[in-house]
């Protein structure tokens, strides 16, 4: 298969370009796949739930045209941020206060920083500064989402409760880790914000993932394409799934699209 003009390709980071880990970083032959689709023309993103300041030099290894962090919180291209939208700083320090309140371990995870609130059952190994009131809290943490760390899903389900209305909730299987993102602020947004901008067509976007929370942005682009590792209900919603990351899969759903 060719595919004809040019492409704007958006990946998820752990679990597609990289296997989980800090230092990740994409094997030679996804790298040399992501090169070719750029030298015929293609935009190359990183869309990531990652904030900025945990993308590693791993994932700077090679060239991309923009990176979208915080799951869809902070935009850039060219190394310039066309859009920043870190969570509210009452809304912030509301949900810190329900977190102090109801003893779950969260990590808030700003642009800059990581940051330590709250104690459950779950206890954090990571010596980032701690919150210790919600007034603690300032803008200049540009906080964009966060993560709860717990021993059971019993244990979260009343903090849950309160976030609901605010929050896009993601849970690992395993129910003892969930990520927190603002609604209407997510990976798709800032997908839709880019193609507005940029007059690119939903037919024109790709976008490759791997868990729950790419599903919106695989629902926003024209072709979505899976990891063969994700779980059913998200492979259920692919055009197309390809091999986990262990197997190559980007590369070989790009080579067999015709990007590269």
């Amino acid at each position: 298969m060719e595919t004809v003009g040019e492409k704007w390709l958006f990946f998820d980071v752990d679990g597609t370009l990289v296997p989980f880990g800090e230092n990740a970083a994409p094997s030679k032959r996804t790298l040399d796949a992501l090169a070719r689709a750029r030298a015929r023309g293609h935009k190359v993103f990183l869309c990531t739930g990652r904030t900025r300041c945990d993308i590693g030099p791993g994932l700077l290894c090679f060239d991309v045209d923009g990176v979208i962090s915080g799951a869809g919180a902070r935009i850039e291209m060219g190394g310039v941020c066309l859009r920043a939208k870190p969570l509210p700083l009452t809304l912030l320090r509301r949900t810190a206060a329900q977190i102090l309140r109801r003893h779950v371990s969260c990590i808030l995870e700003g642009t800059y920083g990581f940051y330590y609130v709250g104690e459950g059952g779950e206890r954090m190994p990571w010596d980032f500064p701690r919150i210790r009131r919600a007034g603690e809290i300032t803008r200049a943490m540009s906080v964009e989402k966060f993560t709860a760390h717990t021993v059971s899903e019993a244990e979260f389900a009343p903090l849950a409760a309160w976030l609901a209305p605010w929050y896009d909730i993601y849970a690992r299987p395993d129910g003892r880790f969930f990520e927190m993102v603002r609604k209407g602020q997510d990976k798709a947004a800032a997908i839709r914000w880019l193609c507005q901008r940029f007059d690119v067509d939903k037919a024109d976007v790709f976008a490759f993932g791997d868990s729950a929370n790419d599903l919106p942005m695989l629902r926003a682009a024209g072709m979505g394409v899976v990891m063969g590792s994700a779980p059913l209900s998200v492979r259920r919603e692919a055009a197309l799934v390809t091999g986990a990351v262990e197997e190559e899969g980007v590369a070989t759903a790009l080579e067999r699209l015709g990007l590269a």
